[in-house]
């Protein structure tokens, strides 16, 4: 018996020793690589659902805000209990600017401040000065009286500071978290976690800088939105102050990108192609985190505070972007961002940035298996510098081999409050180079995957009137949907945050680095995206399946009305995108350029007639320009006022 004891105790040390072994290896394998060892032991989760049947008040009162009838769908956890109900709808709330100092019937001149003038009581379109409070907290009250029981999260895009535009009123630091902790209180007490936030360019001091984490700003920015933030990504919040939310658990997230690290407004970035840089590390962020989703297949959102525009994007920054959203449309649905108060979209042209990273690493690229688009000869496009020329938008330091230097940023730093100014100008250059340049559907793809459409929507401080945006997606197939437990995300995190630590080795734009060593390091770079493989399906922005946009609803608020007391305080309809003006189907990517391309017409036919049998004559589409315009400067006649041209 004694030697059954020793041989059993022997073999329960063995079975001990091999299983620390065995999780040691998982532990070092994970760190190898994070994305396919992650919680790669899963199992079918049987998630239970059932379609909730609107009763007649709930029909009428979604049809009074123009919002389609259609029953949601609850999905309950068996194994929890949690239960959660899936409208198939969200809000997009954007640019609050609270401004604590307004004063009704102050001066314009004074930003509202003080003295004595025209500042009405809710603000006013065009005039310059930021949000009153009262129109803040309307707006928000608005929202949970009229949309909180019909939509399942909230993208909110950041700016929830008023600008730094009077010197009898600096502003400083602790305002900016105060003003930031006071919205965000707020938010939590009326929504819950529905709302998942992201960091404006007024969100920090200064204002538009802001250096990689972590430092105060990051920190106190953890503190300010801890309810949002779910808890395995504290620590890389505290990094870089970006984030996501599972908003269906195991089927949607929505990423929250700090697009300041990408912000040629940012006096701290570079670039993103140098390892040091912010930017280099968001992107490699990024693609840790598509590739995991990508496993678990889901479907992602990409929302930010600055869209991401040659206007806007250092041009190293724009360029992966477009790379990292061409080669993951397998999952991502879309781009959903502000800071502009103008409501327009825009394309964005894989081909062109491919053709601009390989003409910066052409070099490096000869010695790297690296597929680009193929050339075409017959293809008269614009290139991507040349864009950044159209808008008279800077390149800095874009050249392989040119060190880091001093710079003059002036030029890209501007303040957004105050009489907007030729914003007309811009839209034309917009429909010039962006709409106008639009390939025809045979160089597109049959499903328009050659492009991806980032959204920029209308804010609510009154730079032009207030404006709101609800999306309303595909649920009908939720049912239907094989749930896969991959476990939480916890060990996932833990593997990537010693990963985005990690010293990446040379750095292949110093000068004085050998060209193998370059080579070798251009092919270990984290942050340019591998091709999609040939085996994926085309997601929802491309192809009509659960989750795919099928229309939106935008809704402005009136403040001559409002002000003058011939209207109460209530958010309009403005318009839909299957109205009458704009007649989209769906809003997949082939409907956006297809609006996009009748936008862009009048300017490839000049003044000729369209005689092609079907097509529009210029002159019709001019009216379609004239009322997207409309749209544009939500409803605030701003195009008609002469303030729109330089």
């Amino acid at each position: 018996m004694a030697g059954v004891q020793k041989r059993q105790n022997r073999s329960s040390g063995y079975s001990v020793t091999l299983s620390l072994l065995l999780a040691a290896s998982c532990v070092l394998l994970l760190f190898r690589d994070p994305i396919s060892t992650a919680l790669a032991v899963h199992r079918e989760l049987s998630m239970e659902y059932r379609e909730l049947e609107l009763s007649v008040e709930a029909k009428d009162d979604l049809k009074r805000l123009g919002l389609t009838p259609k029953n949601p769908v609850e999905v309950k956890n068996p194994m929890t209990g949690e239960k959660k109900v899936i409208h198939g709808r969200f809000l997009h709330l954007t640019d609050l600017h609270p401004d604590p100092y307004y004063k009704p019937g102050s001066s314009i001149e004074e930003q509202c401040h003080e003295g004595k003038g025209e500042a009405s009581r809710y603000g006013d379109a065009i005039l310059g000065c930021d949000s009153p409070e009262e129109l803040v907290y309307r707006t928000i009250d608005w929202v949970e009286d009229n949309l909180k029981d019909k939509i399942d999260f909230i993208v909110w895009t950041g700016d929830n500071v008023r600008h730094d535009n009077d010197r009898n009123y600096p502003r400083f630091e602790k305002d900016i978290f105060d003003s930031n902790a006071k919205i965000a209180k707020i938010m939590y007490e009326k929504f819950d976690v529905l709302p998942i936030p992201s960091l404006g360019n007024n969100d920090v001091y200064p204002h538009n800088l802001f250096a990689e984490g972590p430092t105060l700003q990051t920190r106190e920015f953890f503190k300010i939105w801890r309810q949002f933030i779910p808890q395995p990504q504290f620590h890389i919040f505290n990094k870089g102050a970006y984030f996501f939310q599972e908003v269906i658990p195991g089927q949607l997230a929505v990423l929250s990108i700090n697009t300041l690290y990408l912000f040629k407004s940012n006096p701290l970035v570079d670039s993103c192609d140098r390892k040091k840089d912010p930017g280099y590390k968001i992107f490699k962020w990024l693609g840790y985190v598509l590739k995991e989703l990508r496993r678990r297949d889901m479907k992602v959102w990409l929302t930010g505070h600055v869209p991401p525009t040659p206007k806007n994007y250092d041009i190293s920054c724009l360029r992966k972007y477009i790379m990292w959203v061409h080669e993951y449309r397998d999952i991502i649905i879309g781009g959903l961002y502000g800071h502009m108060n103008i409501d327009h979209f825009a394309p964005l042209d894989a081909k062109m940035a491919y053709d601009s990273f390989e003409s910066k690493y052409k070099e490096l690229l000869k010695q790297s298996e690296f597929a680009t688009f193929e050339k075409d000869e017959d293809e008269d496009s614009l290139s991507l510098e040349k864009v950044y020329e159209n808008f008279d938008s800077s390149i800095h330091h874009d050249s392989l081999d040119v060190p880091r230097g001093h710079f003059d940023f002036s030029s890209d730093i501007h303040i957004e409050a105050g009489v907007p100014k030729g914003k007309v100008d811009y839209m034309n250059t917009f429909r010039e180079t962006m709409y106008a340049d639009i390939k025809k559907e045979k160089k597109c793809g049959k499903l328009s995957e050659r492009y991806a459409v980032v959204h920029v929507t209308a804010s609510v401080v009154p730079t032009f009137n207030p404006g709101l945006r609800v999306w309303e997606y595909n649920i009908t197939d939720l049912h239907e949907t094989k749930n896969l437990d991959y476990g939480a995300w916890d060990l996932f995190f833990a593997g990537i945050e010693d990963l985005l630590d990690s010293d990446d080795g040379i750095e292949y734009h110093d000068p004085f680095v050998t060209f193998s060593k370059k080579v070798d390091a251009f092919r270990k770079d984290k942050t340019i995206p591998s091709k999609m493989p040939k085996d994926l399906p085309l997601g929802p922005a491309y192809n009509r399946q659960l989750f795919t946009p099928e229309r939106y609803v935008q809704y402005y608020l009136d403040l001559v009305g409002l002000n003058e007391g011939k209207k109460k305080f209530e958010y309009e309809l403005e318009y839909t995108t299957d109205d009458d003006v704009y007649a989209m189907k769906d809003l997949t990517v082939s409907e956006w350029l297809d609006l996009g391309r009748r936008l862009g017409e009048p300017v490839k036919a000049g003044k000729k007639e369209i005689g092609q049998e079907g097509k529009k004559k210029p002159s019709d589409l001019e009216v379609l320009w004239k009322q997207f315009l409309k749209h544009t400067f939500i409803d605030s006649n701003y195009e008609n006022l002469g303030y729109g041209y330089v």
